[in-house]
């Protein structure tokens, strides 16, 4: 059994002899055999380079729904690399060819971007049909690297991979290594593009909420005059767009939550420690003569606590009593306590955590190595990073993290969050309690859960700028 697989059509210009310019519409016809278990037999993949005549002879631009295709050359399992030019019309030769002389001449240089985007085309809508099958079915071939490996082993041009490898990296002319890990200059970026997503799916899907995680270059906030930037314009960080180094968009996690919270304390001050603390407070922030004040101040509570008497001059004989000893002379005389003047005060705010949770299984081949970029994504950026020298160490990678609706706005109806640190990254490889892996070796699922901890508290002014207090987002 065969079947095949369609790409979009394109569109070349061309120039006559007399200067006058012509376009011609392609688009590439893919085809191949299948086994009785409906998978590609390797080494069975057919291309054919197909023109529209309506743009070669009308001189308009043509590969539209009316197009008329014709097959122009072909390439297929054996033929070493070499094209088949193909005539208008077998029986009727004197026709001549169906792709110009410059077409042909480019679909013949190796190094021609025509020849390469033949090939690039043709693997995509490759991977596209095979992507929509079950995982497994593809061999392969389900990524564009992928199909490129197994149309040069079928048609012998090119890097030929090894019929019993499935790997993405068999074409080793398109596929960019990664940078030497061990150097001392940090990744600069992640991804194609910069950005990843799982499942696939999600990236032509304009109508599923979606959760953003961007991997952001650090940097820290400069200090002046004694006070720390707050904004990009003084000082403070650059936005997120400036520092981005790689995205991935993810299901919106099965539980968000968020905990705001300051911190509260009790706080005592006993007569004593009072009337010393009003004095000491009172005549600092004078501007001269805050030695002779205090001395003053003190001596002047020293008379009043003389001059009085009862309950006063007994507390606070009781409260130096014990300064003094550490012995609570008062208690074990009369059974009473001083008062303590007990009160819960303000101690300052707290950095607000987040934890997600998502369960990933690969369906086919270019999510399982979806996922693999994934987490080494989030396994790298989070690594301390060492100075050439090897005398520091320096910050990792932090990140900005939103909600995105299917509008692609920013959720309303869920927290905005500051730029974070990731401070736990965890993946459990077998999370359904058993060792499984599809036939590339992929894990059949992969459980990755992610700790977060924003750099900066939450604050009042904060939620005004959001929309001056018109209550149109949930806030932080």
């Amino acid at each position: 059994m065969t079947t095949s697989a369609n790409s979009s059509s394109w569109v070349r210009t061309y120039t006559k002899d007399d200067a006058t310019k012509y376009q011609i519409a392609y688009r590439s016809n893919n085809t191949w055999r299948l086994n009785a278990n409906g998978k590609a037999v390797p080494g069975s993949f057919t291309t054919n380079l197909q023109v529209d005549r309506t743009a070669i002879d009308g001189g308009v631009t043509g590969g539209g729904v009316n197009a008329t295709w014709t097959t122009a050359a072909t390439r297929g399992p054996g033929a070493n690399g070499v094209w088949e030019r193909k005539y208008l019309d077998d029986a009727d030769t004197t026709l001549g060819f169906a792709l110009p002389d410059a077409s042909w001449s480019d679909l013949n240089d190796r190094k021609s971007n025509f020849n390469s985007q033949v090939s690039n085309i043709s693997a995509n809508a490759i991977a596209k049909y095979f992507r929509t099958l079950g995982f497994g079915k593809g061999s392969g071939v389900s990524t564009q690297a992928g199909a490129i490996r197994e149309l040069n082993r079928s048609q012998g041009s090119g890097n030929q991979g090894n019929p019993a490898e499935d790997a993405i990296g068999g074409n080793k002319t398109l596929i960019k290594e990664l940078p030497d890990e061990l150097g001392s200059k940090p990744r600069d970026k992640y991804g194609s593009r910069y950005t990843y997503y799982y499942p696939v799916a999600l990236s032509y899907n304009r109508d599923q909420d979606k959760m953003q995680i961007s991997v952001l270059k650090y940097k820290p906030r400069e200090i002046k005059d004694f006070k720390i930037a707050k904004t990009r314009d003084s000082g403070g960080r650059d936005g997120y767009k400036q520092r981005r180094l790689g995205s991935v968009f993810l299901p919106v996690p099965g539980s968000v939550t968020d905990q705001n919270s300051v911190a509260w304390a009790n706080d005592t001050m006993d007569p004593a420690k009072l009337a010393l603390a009003n004095a000491f407070f009172s005549n600092v922030q004078k501007e001269s003569g805050q030695v002779e004040g205090l001395i003053d101040s003190v001596s002047g509570i020293a008379k009043a606590i003389g001059e009085s008497s009862g309950d006063v001059k007994k507390g606070v004989a009781a409260s130096l009593t014990k300064a003094a000893t550490g012995g609570n002379i008062l208690t074990r005389t009369t059974g009473a306590v001083i008062n303590p003047n007990m009160e819960m005060l303000f101690q300052g705010p707290q950095i607000r955590p987040f934890t997600f949770s998502w369960k990933m299984s690969p369906r086919d081949y270019e999510e399982a190595e979806m996922i693999k970029k994934i987490i080494r994504m989030f396994k790298q950026s989070q690594a301390v990073k060492r100075s050439k020298s090897l005398l520091f160490l320096e910050s990792p990678n932090t990140y900005a993290i939103r909600f995105i609706t299917a509008g692609r706005k920013e959720h309303s109806f869920l927290p905005k969050i500051k730029e974070c640190a990731l401070t736990g990254f965890s993946v459990n490889y077998t999370p359904d309690g058993n060792y499984a892996t599809y036939e590339n070796s992929s894990m059949v699922a992969y459980e990755m859960t992610m700790s977060f901890q924003e750099l900066e508290p939450i604050y009042h002014d904060e939620y005004t700028a959001l929309d001056q207090d018109r209550d149109e987002s949930i806030g932080f």
